[in-house]
């Protein structure tokens, strides 16, 4: 049987692996305290354009979701990850990721984590393949 593990002792920046000095994008109403997390994780400020390392994107509909994954697609570096925040089952606006994942598979995109947020929030994390990195992904949508 598997072993249910416990990350209640993380903080929300560690578990979506944000990592010192990177290029990140925070879009919508992540959470109260996360844009400002990210930027101490970082140790510099948001960025808006170019390519990137991460974004991290609050989605409240699955035609919002559907426009985050192609406009973030083509910035993200080869090792870059996506992470869709959406409301939890029983919020309103609660959204199912899993109606997501097909969506960034025809981009070129895998999902491989997912995580909590807060009391309201959740993540699922979508990043390039090892297969399709050092290729242009763009080709893929």
């Amino acid at each position: 049987m598997a072993q249910e593990r416990n990350y209640s002792h993380r903080t929300a920046v560690q578990k979506l692996g944000v990592k010192p000095a990177e290029r990140v994008e925070v879009a919508g109403d992540v959470g109260t305290g996360l844009r400002g997390d990210v930027k101490d994780a970082l140790g510099r400020g948001l960025v808006r354009s170019g390519e990137l390392d991460g974004a991290i994107v609050l989605v409240e509909s699955v035609d919002e979701a559907k426009e985050a994954l192609v406009r973030y697609r083509t910035r993200l570096r080869d090792t870059g990850y996506l992470w869709m925040i959406t409301r939890k089952r029983g919020q309103n606006g609660y959204l199912n990721q899993m109606i997501l994942v097909p969506h960034a598979k025809r981009l070129g995109l895998i999902d491989n984590k997912t995580c909590s947020i807060d009391d309201e929030r959740s993540g699922i994390r979508f990043v390039i393949p090892r297969a399709l990195r050092g290729r242009d992904g763009a080709s893929a949508a």
